[in-house]
């Protein structure tokens, strides 16, 4: 045989041998199916992902409920404060001044005649105060006549004592009060003010009487031997005069009455009795 055919048949045989060789089955080393877990492991991640989610959607729900619960002690503290009672309304400054005076002289003699408004802030006083002109403002014009007017200011009423002399001094005085609400700006009945004072009527009326009695005893000592005097006394301490009795507050601060006899400022000379109780 031809020595480069023979050449070529073994070479043929070697190379068929070496693939018979390399049939066998080759198992993958540990190290490299770790791996292959680890890559095939790829839903464990997506799970875990999703775990993250679902973690970070109940933070949230979490926060939200925490959110709720930090809020009602606001809504309760919302509520206390529309229960709460309301602040009392503050009473305004409050003043009495001249509406009208002015000077003059009799014989020498000076007078000065006048009469008040009052004013308080953040009500009217325009009614009390027409009143007051109306009524003081034509007599204190007059040449003769003096008016005269003194006050106090409490903490929820003003009281006005004026005194109204028609001759300048020559005749008796008459005497009128006005007590103003320093909350409404209008006059006070006289119940007003006695729950103003805290005062009860019975209780009132049982001072003045007294307080009448002692009047007389001092003003008029001779009046049980005098019988017009007497006849005054009798009506003073009557229950019509003692019932008529104004309840009022003197400039010194001072619980006072007055027995109203005179209805009009333009009738001469009285006998009204005003005094501290």
């Amino acid at each position: 045989m031809n020595k480069k055919i023979m050449a070529l048949l073994l070479a043929s045989c070697t190379l068929v041998s070496m693939a018979g060789c390399n049939s066998k089955k080759v198992e993958p080393s540990s190290e490299a199916a770790s791996m292959i877990t680890f890559d095939t492991g790829t839903s464990e991640t997506s799970i875990s992902e999703t775990t993250t989610g679902t973690s970070e959607e109940t933070s949230e729900e979490t926060t939200e409920s925490t959110s709720e619960e930090t809020s009602a002690p606001e809504t309760s503290e919302t509520s206390a404060e529309k229960s709460a009672t309301p602040t009392p309304k503050s009473i305004g400054k409050t003043s009495v001044t001249d509406a009208y005076k002015r000077a003059f002289t009799i014989k020498k003699t000076k007078y000065t005649t006048k009469y008040p408004k009052v004013t308080i802030k953040g009500v009217s006083t325009s009614a009390v105060n027409k009143e007051i002109a109306n009524k003081f403002g034509p007599i204190a014009k007059k040449n003769e006549s003096v008016v005269k007017y003194s006050y106090y200011v409490g903490k929820n009423y003003v009281s006005i004592f004026i005194t109204v002399n028609l001759d300048a001094g020559m005749d008796g005085s008459n005497y009128y009060v006005y007590n103003v609400s320093r909350e409404t700006g209008k006059k006070l009945s006289k119940a007003e003010m006695l729950k103003l004072l805290n005062m009860k009527d019975s209780a009132f009326k049982s001072k003045v009487t007294t307080a009448v009695k002692k009047w007389w005893s001092t003003n008029v000592p001779n009046y049980k031997s005098d019988k017009k005097a007497k006849e005054q006394y009798n009506k003073a301490i009557a229950a019509k005069s003692i019932n008529s009795a104004v309840l009022y507050v003197n400039s010194k601060g001072k619980k006072c009455y007055l027995l109203r006899q005179m209805k009009a400022p333009t009738q001469m000379g009285t006998n009204d009795i005003y005094s501290t109780i």
